[in-house]
């Protein structure tokens, strides 16, 4: 009997969610709607692309495997934490000053810092440089440059020849932001839930009777009667019949 009055208000709340969708369809679909066009205005025409390039250097420390042949533990220490000496050395306001000079920038050096990032990979004794502009032209110069400065600089101040370029940066070809499509997606899928929720607020301040039953459910008092709803025309069509 339990399980039975269960599955009832099951059905019942199922029906009434599908009544709420069906009558709030449009909001439903409109809000969505409405945010896909502000995403794909934003992501074609508002926004402006992101291009990245990248340098990648390898350092390292000379170690006794180059008497010996061997690499003890201490070697791979030494060379772990000159490592992040070298990626503090190019993140210095003497590498940016010497990059801006090289590229006759008008900028300073807060904000030529603030486009460069540097980074170790892992463990390894590989440092990264990275830089992020919307010209993707500049983006690829920026991070040689800074290589360059970056090379040259633990030369003078560590006398260090253990500095390699890996990798130079390449000019970019394709943006790494804006994702259009996936914010377009993201964009979607926010405003159907919007869309939902704002259905469902609606639904609830909607305090109004839209049938008897509406009564019963929420008053709890018993039905004794309706009045039919009557139009203009019913009686019009009431009074010419009479009439005849």
């Amino acid at each position: 009997m339990e399980r039975r009055e269960f599955d009832d208000e099951v059905t019942l709340d199922l029906r009434q969610v599908f009544s709420i969708i069906r009558k709030y369809i449009m909001v439903i679909l409109i809000v969505p709607t409405v945010a896909v066009v502000i995403a794909g205005i934003s992501v074609f025409f508002i926004l402006p692309p992101i291009f990245r390039a990248e340098t990648t250097l390898i350092v390292g420390a000379r170690s006794s495997a180059q008497t010996t042949g061997q690499v003890v533990h201490s070697d791979l220490l030494a060379s772990r934490l000159l490592v992040r000496t070298y990626r503090e050395i190019a993140r210095s306001r003497t590498v940016a000053r010497e990059v801006i000079d090289l590229l006759r920038l008008d900028i300073s050096t807060d904000d030529l810092s603030s486009m460069v990032d540097v980074t170790l990979r892992g463990d390894t004794e590989i440092i990264a440089i990275t830089v992020e502009n919307e010209d993707p032209y500049f983006a690829a110069r920026l991070a040689n440059a800074v290589a360059m400065s970056f090379r040259s600089n633990t030369l003078r101040i560590m006398n260090a020849e253990n500095v390699t370029v890996i990798d130079t940066a390449t000019v970019p070809e394709l943006p790494i932001s804006p994702r259009k499509l996936l914010t377009m997606v993201v964009a979607g899928f926010a405003g159907g839930m919007a869309g939902l929720g704002a259905a469902f607020v609606l639904s609830y301040l909607d305090n109004t009777f839209k049938k008897p039953e509406d009564v019963q459910e929420h008053l709890g008092l018993p039905l004794l009667g309706t009045i039919p709803l009557f139009k203009a025309n019913d009686f019009a069509s009431e009074q010419v019949g009479a009439s005849k």
